[in-house]
C-alpha cells in the first residue's frame, strides 16, 4: 500500500539567523527536528528519541526511507517579499506525489506548487504550526492554484489536526503511514494497569510513539495525568503565540488534540472492561 507513494519534503534551512529590515524567517526546526525524524525512524534528520521510545518502536514499521524522493531545504532568511521566487526553486525536482511543505515562504510555496506540478504531484499537505507561515487568505489562494493543476491540499492547524477529509488520495497516504490525529488503543489487567498501548494513528511529529511508550505500566487511573507529562517532554515545535484566526496559540491546540486522544483511549477501554 504505501508503495504507490513518493514523497516530496520542503521547508526552510534550521539554522540559527536574525532577519535583518525588509527580512522574514522561515525555519524549517519542524520538519528537520521532527517530521524527518519519524518518517525514518530516527535514522536521519536531528530529532532524538530515549531508548524506551525506540524499543517500542520496534513493533512497527516506521522507516519510511524508501519512500521519500528529496528534501528541498530553502534559505530560512528571505525578504518579505521575494522577486522571481523560481530562481529560489532547483531546476530538477524529485518525482513524486506528495508534497510536505512546512516552514516555507509563501511565494516560494505557490513557485513549487507549480512546478511540483510538472513532476506528478497529486497531494499537497501545508499545515500551520505557526500563524506566520501563512493565513486564511493564502490558503485560499493556494487551494485555487492546486484545483487548477488537479491537486488535492491540506492545511491543518497543527499537523496533528489532520484527519481524513474525504479527497481520496491524501486519506489513502495517511492509512497507509498511520499519520495525523493520535488514536491509542489501551489494554488494561484486571488489576487496572495498562499492560500494553496500540498506536493506530500517530502525530506526524512522532510523539503519539513516545506517549504510548511512556503508558506502559501505568495505572489507568493516572494515565491521563502521565500521558500530559510525556507529550511535554516530547518538545512540540508549534508556535506559542497567539493566532489570531483562533484566538489561541498552535501549541495549546495541539496540547488538547493529544490530551483528546488519551482521554478517548481510557473511556473506551473502560466501555470495552463493562462488556
Amino acid at each position: 500500500m504505501k508503495g504507490k507513494f513518493k514523497i516530496l519534503l520542503a521547508s526552510g534551512d534550521d539554522e540559527l539567523s536574525i532577519p535583518g529590515p525588509f527580512e522574514v524567517r522561515f525555519g524549517g526546526e519542524y520538519v528537520h527536528r521532527r517530521l524527518i525524524s519519524h518518517l525514518t525512524d530516527y535514522k536521519r534528520g536531528k530529532g532524538i528519541a530515549d531508548k524506551k521510545c525506540l524499543e517500542y518502536r520496534k513493533r512497527y514499521d516506521l522507516d519510511y526511507s524508501q519512500y521519500i524522493t528529496g528534501i528541498i531545504v530553502f534559505p530560512a532568511v528571505l525578504p518579505q517579499i521575494v522577486d522571481n521566487p523560481e530562481n529560489y526553486i532547483p531546476s530538477k525536482i524529485p518525482q513524486h506525489n506528495v508534497l510536505i511543505a512546512a516552514g516555507l515562504h509563501p511565494d516560494l510555496m505557490e513557485e513549487l506548487i507549480k512546478k511540483a506540478a510538472t513532476r506528478g504531484c497529486r497531494a499537497l499537505i501545508a499545515p500551520k504550526e505557526n500563524p506566520a507561515w501563512f493565513d486564511s487568505h493564502f490558503e485560499k489562494k493556494i487551494k485555487k492554484l492546486c484545483m487548477t493543476y488537479g491537486i488535492e491540499c491540506v492545511f491543518p492547524r497543527p499537523f496533528c489536526a489532520l484527519e481524513k477529509s474525504g479527497q481520496a488520495f491524501i486519506d489513502e497516504f495517511l492509512k497507509a503511514f498511520r499519520l495525523g490525529r493520535p488514536q491509542f488503543e489501551i489494554k488494561v489487567n484486571h488489576r487496572g494497569i495498562i499492560e500494553d498501548v496500540l498506536v493506530e494513528s500517530s502525530a506526524p511529529c512522532g510523539a503519539t510513539y513516545h506517549v504510548a511508550a511512556g503508558l506502559i505500566g501505568v495505572k489507568k487511573e493516572e494515565a491521563v495525568e502521565v500521558a500530559n507529562k510525556l507529550w511535554h517532554c516530547y518538545a512540540c515545535l508549534a508556535s506559542s503565540k497567539i493566532d489570531m484566526e483562533i484566538g489561541d496559540s498552535v501549541m495549546h491546540l495541539a496540547a488538547r488534540i493529544n490530551l483528546a486522544a488519551i482521554k478517548k483511549a481510557v473511556e473506551k477501554s473502560d466501555w470495552e472492561g463493562n462488556e
